[in-house]
């Protein structure tokens, strides 16, 4: 992080002395526009994506992509911040190039420019400040994404190993029925009429497939249709069995029963 400057102590009206102070300030703010510690944000980033990246597939090149396009955002938002932060310094060198170019208004609003100096100094400081806020986290969201982005690549190296091996292996075999074609090339016309005798037993058996399938519907209706008349009559028992408790309670106590019910089976 940078050291916050000293506060400037209030001008003198001599010529010398403001020229000394001006191209001491203007250095100084040309030290501080430079940067805390001079890196560049996003470099190592796209360092550490190109060294990475060398013989990977179109995923990986997709992954480094999105990563160049979020440190470009960072950037972006740090340009911006830069942008207001030289728009400060010019309005910083045109003060002091006024108090440069006139003694007697030096003389007569040193204080008040002393004040606005200082103004402009803190305000710089409050810039650089949340510059430093963004770089920071800009620079995390970018590492962890950088070592996701490695982690994805180490992972995809394995498995371009292995669908390499995978290939190598399908090629072998596709040589090998390449070759076994080439062999039963010469037999094909003397095989075809039995070729197409299996593929009329296929016919046959495909119709019979789709008969015995619609049998097996009509069974299932079947099936159905019988579960539910046994529903049905399990329902009806239920019922007779809940009558024939009634009555048989009726009749063992001393009142008169009244008249059975008729009851009448449901219908199936």
């Amino acid at each position: 992080m940078t050291a916050e400057k000293p506060r400037i102590n209030p001008i003198v009206a001599e010529r010398d002395d403001m020229i000394g102070r001006s191209s001491t300030a203007t250095s100084s703010s040309k030290k501080g526009s430079s940067g805390g510690d001079g890196k560049r944000p996003g470099g190592g980033s796209s360092n550490s994506s190109s060294n990475g990246s060398g013989g990977s597939n179109t995923l990986v090149f997709i992954l480094l992509v999105a990563l160049i396009g979020a440190a470009g955002f960072g950037w972006m938002q740090f340009a911006a911040l830069s942008a207001n932060h030289s728009g400060l310094q010019q309005r910083f060198e045109s003060l002091e190039s006024r108090l440069s170019s006139t003694d007697e208004s030096v003389t007569q609003s040193g204080a008040a420019m002393q004040l606005n100096i200082s103004e402009q100094s803190d305000e710089l400081k409050k810039h650089w400040s949340e510059i430093r806020k963004l770089w920071g986290v800009t620079n995390d969201i970018n590492k962890t994404k950088i070592d996701s982005n490695k982690k994805d690549i180490a992972f995809l190296a394995s498995k371009r190993s292995a669908v390499e091996k995978s290939i190598a292996e399908i090629s072998a075999r596709v040589d090998k029925e390449n070759r076994s074609l080439t062999n039963l090339s010469g037999n094909y016309l003397a095989i075809s009429a039995d070729i197409d005798a299996v593929n009329t037993n296929l016919r046959t058996l495909s119709d019979k497939v789709v008969s015995l399938q619609s049998s097996l519907a009509n069974i299932d209706r079947q099936l159905k249709a019988n579960a539910e008349g046994i529903e049905s009559m399990d329902a009806f028992r239920r019922q007779i069995n809940q009558k024939i408790y009634a009555l048989e309670k009726r009749s063992s106590s001393p009142v008169t029963a009244p008249a059975a019910n008729v009851v009448t089976p449901p219908s199936q």
